[in-house]
């Protein structure tokens, strides 16, 4: 991870949240929102990834450097973009937990663009992952600096959301390799000042609480999925067969965590402790988040 001078040199910088996919980032949307001022909030769009980073780029040095936060659905490269020190943060997860949330999202919302095929022909996660390759090794894709243009062409998703279609052919999915791998890592270990995993939430909130100064008793867990289930074993097997690289990565990533908590002045188990303590007794204030929410993303539309 990138090494900063001090706590207050890093507080100083923008924040570049770099949210993948099913990777619990909700939460922590809403917990930045709550934490900085919305109207210096840059959100990156869902469903508008493309033009939402087209749009930040497009605005003027002046209006860029307004943002203390850019967060959402980006690929990694976007600080070239912001005119001041910056730095990133990002979670992770177990490849074969976010394959499946990928999965059960797409069956279960009306409004994913594989939903109807997933319930039409009773597809199956295996199936599901063959049929989208760009969702496979995703998180070292994403943390490398690819383009969603470059690993998920448009025109080949729209063709494979079509009942009956046959999975794309094999080279579509030829990001998924060791120089893509080893481009994660080491953009992980420069840029990153925090990379927290999924797995051990409550703990990476307490690291980034006491990173950023945050005031968290404010706040409790925002889930759109359910709880991980585990999967069968061939359902495993066809998981980890598409997600090899990812894997590699997250063992990575995880040993980068422990480091981070090791060379910190904070009992972490304490820490982690009072934080499920104050999600669970619901001590967390409501009323302001969605007025927030809608403050940053007024912000970064203007």
């Amino acid at each position: 991870m990138s090494r900063v001078i001090n706590l207050a040199e890093l507080r100083a910088r923008t924040l570049l949240f770099l949210h993948i996919h099913k990777t619990a980032g909700t939460t922590l949307h809403r917990i930045i929102e709550s934490q900085y001022n919305p109207f210096r909030i840059y959100t990156i769009e869902g469903r508008w990834v493309e033009w939402s980073l087209r749009h930040f780029q497009s605005l003027p040095e002046s209006r860029r450097a307004q943002f203390k936060v850019i967060k959402g659905h980006m690929n990694f490269g976007l600080h070239t973009a912001v005119p001041r020190p910056s730095t990133y943060i990002t979670f992770l997860r177990d490849p074969i937990a976010r394959s499946l949330s990928s999965y059960r999202y797409a069956k279960g919302n009306p409004m994913n663009a594989f939903h109807k095929r997933i319930m039409r022909e009773n597809l199956g996660v295996g199936e599901f992952l063959d049929l989208t390759p760009w969702n496979n090794n995703l998180q070292c894709k994403v943390l490398a600096g690819l383009t969603r243009e470059q690993f998920r062409p448009i025109e080949v998703v729209k063709k494979v959301t079509r009942i009956g279609a046959p999975a794309p052919a094999g080279e579509i999915d030829s990001w998924s390799n060791r120089e893509t791998l080893e481009r994660a890592k080491a953009n992980l270990e420069s840029y990153f000042s925090f990379v927290g995993i999924v797995e051990k939430f409550d703990e990476s909130l307490a690291v980034l609480k006491h990173l950023f100064a945050w005031n968290l008793s404010s706040y409790s867990m925002q889930r759109k999925s359910s709880p991980d289930v585990k999967p069968d074993e061939t359902t495993r097997r066809e998981i980890e067969k598409h997600n090899l690289l990812d894997q590699e990565l997250y063992t990575f990533a995880t040993e980068l965590f422990e480091k981070l908590v090791g060379s910190l002045a904070i009992d972490i188990e304490m820490e982690s402790a009072a934080l499920r303590f104050e999600m669970e007794n619901g001590l967390g204030e409501t009323i302001s988040r969605l007025g927030r929410a809608a403050a940053s993303r007024i912000a970064s539309i203007f």
